[in-house]
């Protein structure tokens, strides 16, 4: 599946006071993750395009951080 990065109209906060506001989002089909900045967006849509599947992107995401 194809996967395309976007830019949030509005940044979102999400988690704790001190994390950074979501600013980007990836799709692939059905599938929305968001990102505080566009590296992590296009770390993982590249990871999202090596595995089959979005846990396994995840899993690969968390192990680079």
């Amino acid at each position: 599946m194809k996967s395309t990065i976007t830019k949030l109209p509005h940044p979102e906060q999400c988690g704790d006071w001190h994390d950074k506001p979501l600013r980007w989002a990836v799709r692939t089909g059905t599938e929305l993750q968001k990102f505080s900045t566009k590296k992590e967006a296009l770390l993982y849509k590249r990871l999202r395009r090596l595995h089959g599947s979005e846990s396994a992107a995840g899993a690969a995401y968390i192990a680079t951080a």
